[in-house]
């Protein structure tokens, strides 16, 4: 039997995120709390803001969430900044 660590953070299966809807499924399941809501008003904004022949800033948003889930997935990062939670954010 393996020890398992005391925070509870382990590596999850990476869902396929090819498409908006593919993201929107992995944030509702794999995101932080509150992802998925910013997700939709922070795509929505961008979107509305943005001239017809130019989603750079919808695109932007679109990765910057795709990054949360791939950091949410990852034991390391969440490992550090448990510990670095712990430590009140001191250096």
């Amino acid at each position: 039997m393996s020890a398992q660590p005391e925070h509870g953070w382990g590596a999850m299966p990476l869902p396929e995120i090819r498409t908006v809807d593919d993201l929107r499924s992995a944030l509702s399941r794999y995101g932080f709390p509150g992802d998925r809501e910013r997700f939709e008003e922070e795509l929505a904004a961008a979107i509305g803001a943005a001239p017809t022949n130019d989603f750079a800033g919808a695109a932007a948003v679109v990765r910057a969430y795709r990054h949360r889930i791939l950091i949410r997935n990852s034991p390391e990062i969440m490992t550090a900044l448990e510990d670095a939670r712990g430590e009140g954010g001191r250096a």
